[in-house]
């Protein structure tokens, strides 16, 4: 496991704001909207925020982004 420094550096400025809206409960198309991306886009960003911090649902992404201090 990464260690909470290595793991925040490792995400990008988007990455990490995608993160906290997710932690408020916003859907990907409201993530979207609020970024100005496509819906798509950020559901790939949502697949690649599981693999880089090795979690496989939004309840795990949420709990490892807080205990890292992400959110």
């Amino acid at each position: 496991m990464m260690t909470a420094s290595r793991l925040t550096d490792s995400l990008t400025v988007r990455e990490v704001a995608i993160v906290r809206l997710i932690a408020q409960g916003y859907s990907s198309s409201r993530i979207a909207e609020a970024l100005q991306l496509r819906t798509n886009t950020v559901m790939w960003y949502r697949k690649r925020l599981y693999l880089k911090l090795d979690v496989h649902s939004i309840a795990e992404l949420i709990v490892t982004a807080t205990r890292e201090g992400i959110i």
